[in-house]
């Protein structure tokens, strides 16, 4: 049950889910375009990442001294599939929405 807890409080929180967002979209991350993307602080941008690795959502690699993030995407984290589903789902629906409502633009 420790486990759902913290899972689920590591994406109550939407800098996280847009964290995750430009991970599913991008793949490997480092922190500074995360947090350029945002506009938020580097430090928010770290604690956030920080939390979603600890709840074995995201991991990291060093290169150069540079932090680079991806997903956790593993066939037997089978909650992270889960929650990254519904994040592609809900992107899906986002990017509907904005072609129709840029082709009733262009109709006019």
């Amino acid at each position: 049950m420790e486990f759902l807890i913290r899972l689920f409080k590591s994406v109550s929180y939407e800098n996280r889910l847009r964290i995750l967002e430009r991970l599913i979209q991008k793949g490997e991350v480092s922190l500074v375009p995360l947090a350029n993307e945002r506009k938020l602080p580097y430090k928010t941008v770290d604690r956030n990442t920080k939390i979603l690795e600890k709840a074995g959502l995201v991991t990291h690699r060093t290169w150069s001294g540079i932090v680079y993030y991806s997903l956790a995407d593993s066939p037997s984290l089978k909650y992270n599939h889960a929650i990254f589903d519904l994040i592609k789902m809900r992107l899906k629906a986002e990017n509907n929405r904005v072609n129709f409502s840029l082709s009733r633009e262009s109709e006019k």
